[in-house]
């Protein structure tokens, strides 16, 4: 585990340990408050010799991801007993469903626009940020991928989801709201996660403003004609004071744009990724489809390309017509 990491955990256990002092001097010693200071006090022991995130039984390191939300545990997966896995599968089953009430409707039409996606988690829980929000104005078209996998991705997804649901009612300009919540980002996660992201702002006319923060290119099909829209600013993150530009472009009636994750483009076969040219091929062969037929003929080619193998990540597609 880095080092800056390490240090964001012993702040948080060094609080923990105060405010259960503080709870113990004033409303007595019940043994759950002494057996948890207990714990606390031995991870806190366990960073100052450099033991800390070494399993108990086999010695190996623990997911990083898992001390990220319960820096208490001291032992890895394999080695979780009948109640811990029990808890754990509880606990990712809750995740799960609380994870699918964040996404948007599918299928749906919102001020002049017609859109559908497909969110597919690798695993129990999933890293991509998928929303899609009306201010009563302006559509907002969100489509994040978070560093890591696992619980701890899933966890700053739903922070994202927050971020923007309480920002975009303050009708900031695009490259402003986008800059905000980067900077309560830096200051409120840890430094080994960030988050590409593409948001774009549609209007009932057509317009659409893009703001693309380290994510993957958009590809706008106008007049038939695609067009890509590369990053120009910094993942969400990395640094507080980075700053991000927005991009323009009017779409007529038919033409669309597609977002999608790093787990449909390097869905890998044989050592090839399924790649950004084969899904803008597939995107130029099937133009005039509605958004569902179109997201699901690149749905059967990226799993004809991948012929059997194993998808190793989420995958997350949304495509947008202009009614």
């Amino acid at each position: 585990m880095e080092e800056t990491n390490i240090s964001k955990i012993r702040v948080q256990l060094t609080n923990r340990r105060e405010r259960l002092r503080h709870a113990i001097s004033h409303h007595g010693a019940p043994v759950q408050y002494i057996t948890l200071l207990k714990e606390v006090d031995t991870a806190l022991e366990r960073i100052d010799n450099h033991t800390y995130g070494v399993c108990d039984v086999c010695h190996d390191p623990i997911e990083d991801d898992r001390l990220m939300v319960d820096p208490l545990i001291c032992v890895c997966l394999d080695h979780l007993n009948e109640a811990q896995r029990r808890s754990l599968e509880e606990d990712l089953d809750l995740a799960h469903k609380i994870q699918k009430t964040m996404l948007p409707s599918k299928n749906l039409e919102l001020d002049g626009w017609d859109f559908y996606y497909h969110y597919e988690p690798a695993g129990a829980v999933s890293g991509d940020y998928c929303d899609i929000i009306s201010d009563g104005k302006s559509t907002y078209f969100l489509l994040g991928d978070v560093s890591g996998k696992g619980i701890a991705a899933s966890m700053l997804m739903s922070h994202i989801h927050a971020l923007f649901h309480s920002m975009i009612p303050l009708k900031l300009k695009v490259d402003r709201l986008v800059a905000q919540i980067n900077r309560l980002m830096c200051e409120s996660s840890p430094s080994s996660h960030y988050t590409t992201l593409l948001c774009i702002k549609a209007e009932r006319d057509g317009k659409i403003e893009i703001c693309n923060a380290g994510h993957l290119p958009l590809l706008v099909s106008k007049n038939s004609s695609l067009l890509k829209f590369d990053s120009t600013g910094m993942p969400l993150g990395l640094f507080c004071s980075a700053d991000y530009t927005v991009s323009y472009s009017m779409l007529e009636k038919g033409d669309y744009f597609v977002l999608y994750s790093d787990g449909l483009t390097e869905a890998t076969s044989n050592e090839e990724e399924y790649g950004v040219e084969r899904l803008s091929k597939v995107i130029s062969e099937n133009d005039g489809l509605t958004s569902k037929e179109l997201t699901e003929i690149i749905l059967i080619d990226v799993y004809e390309f991948l012929s059997g193998s194993p998808k190793r990540d989420d995958l997350t597609i949304m495509v947008i017509k202009k009614r």
